[in-house]
């Protein structure tokens, strides 16, 4: 079964979300917001000709254009099969879950085999129901040692990934580097998750981003901070789980042959599930957010949660690994763990 959601049901999620959109949009108290979302509110109350369905997706299918309008509709990972993730952004506050449960609730009468989830603060992620954030957790499971040879893996100074079977995971925003503002788009080479993440990955280990975002973005996020020598040591998951991709020696993203097709299967597929050294680093431990299903998928004893606070919504079984301080929680995580593995060394 493939990760991709087919042409036919792009225009239906688009017209749903469109409607949600503009629904929250008008109904909204502009005072009771801030920032993006006020300006947003208002923009539309005083004029909402900009928020039709064709003005929402023109912002989301153009990277630069999208970083400055909060409202849109991302529609990611296209092919001539059809799309990897599709986004709806630009729904605040408490309403956000009711929109995501009424769209969820017409996807399941319309039989669009859709799962949605929340991610940041005003987005709704539509993938095909099965793909998430454990999905590539559950193929790299599955599939370790093709991977490594398809990535012309090489062993570090100080971890062979091979016999070790070692790696980390983790989300982006929030996580690895600062989530996006209006205008900006923060990139490992300015976060303090560098340097420790290089030093791991010289020393051998793999890593692997897992995000909800768009693949190209994220891609270019983190690769173009990296030194040339660890990109055989690097994956990127992107679009909500849906693809897969390796760094080639030219820095270049290439999908790890079968993912696509084969991933959905294998994670079902326990008789080829075997043991990875692996925990996964994320900001969001509410049993709704999209960080939720890798942690279950690496176990709560491998999860490392660094949210700025342990909020009574999260589950509590990711207590034992609450770190804390995002992306300085990550640094902090990171330099413990290698300085565990070069001590054992």
């Amino acid at each position: 079964m493939l990760t991709i959601i087919d042409n036919k049901k792009i225009q239906t999620i688009v017209h749903l979300s469109g409607q949600a959109i503009r629904d929250f949009l008008s109904h909204a108290d502009a005072h009771q917001f801030k920032g993006e979302a006020k300006a947003a509110i208002t923009s539309f109350q005083a004029d909402p000709k900009d928020f039709s369905d064709d003005k929402l997706v023109a912002y989301g299918a153009d990277t630069v254009a999208a970083i400055d309008h909060p409202v849109r509709i991302e529609v990611r990972g296209v092919t001539k099969d059809g799309a990897a993730q599709m986004v709806a952004k630009g729904i605040w506050g408490p309403k956000r879950a009711q929109a995501a449960k009424e769209m969820s609730q017409k996807c399941k009468e319309l039989g669009l085999g859709m799962h949605l989830k929340l991610a940041g603060t005003s987005s709704i992620e539509f993938n095909v129901d099965g793909v998430d954030k454990s999905l590539p957790i559950r193929f790299l499971q599955g599939s370790f040692e093709d991977v490594l040879k398809e990535m012309h893996y090489q062993p570090g100074n100080k971890i062979d990934s091979r016999q070790s079977r070692t790696v980390i995971a983790a989300d982006g925003d929030g996580t690895i580097y600062d989530g996006p503002r209006v205008g900006s788009l923060p990139t490992l080479a300015e976060s303090p998750v560098k340097d420790p993440l290089c030093a791991y990955l010289q020393a051998g280990g793999v890593f692997m981003l897992v995000s909800g975002n768009d693949i190209n973005r994220t891609f270019k996020r983190l690769v173009d901070a990296l030194p040339k020598e660890v990109y055989c040591r690097v994956l990127v998951c992107a679009n909500g789980g849906a693809e897969l991709v390796y760094v080639n020696a030219k820095g270049q993203a290439v999908p790890v042959p079968g993912y696509r097709k084969q991933a959905l299967d294998l994670a079902h597929d326990k008789t080829h599930s075997q043991a990875l050294d692996m925990v996964y680093i994320g900001d969001d431990g509410a049993k709704e957010g999209n960080d939720y299903p890798a942690f279950k998928a690496v176990g709560f004893k491998h999860s490392v949660l660094v949210a700025s606070e342990f909020l009574t919504e999260y589950d509590p079984a990711l207590k034992s690994g609450y770190v804390g301080g995002l992306l300085q929680g990550t640094r902090k995580y990171l330099e413990h763990f290698l300085s565990d593995r070069m001590n054992a060394g």
